[in-house]
């Protein structure tokens, strides 16, 4: 059974927001990553599935990071949340 907090961070919870950010920042940057056509148009077939596949490992660490993060910062910010409600208990 998934944690709700990764079934939230794979958008199996509707949450009523765009899915990209927008601006003139992210247009920017959005060219940029535009430009891996023209590079990756110069390997050769070897060189191609090596990058392909550094591409994807990356992928999927970067994924794994930014779940375990997002759930993270979540649970820090309800810690925040409960410690504002309620007194703190003494030990």
């Amino acid at each position: 059974m998934k944690r709700m907090l990764e079934m939230l961070y794979y958008g199996e919870i509707y949450r009523n927001e765009e899915d990209f950010p927008k601006g003139e920042k992210f247009e920017k940057i959005n060219v940029k990553v535009g430009l891996e056509n023209d590079f990756t148009s110069r390997l050769g077939k070897a060189e191609f599935r090596l990058y392909d596949e550094l591409l994807t490992t990356r992928n999927e660490r970067d994924s794994y990071y930014y779940l375990e993060t997002f759930i993270e910062g979540f649970k820090i910010g309800a810690r925040m949340i409960m410690e504002s409600k309620f007194k703190p208990v003494e030990l």
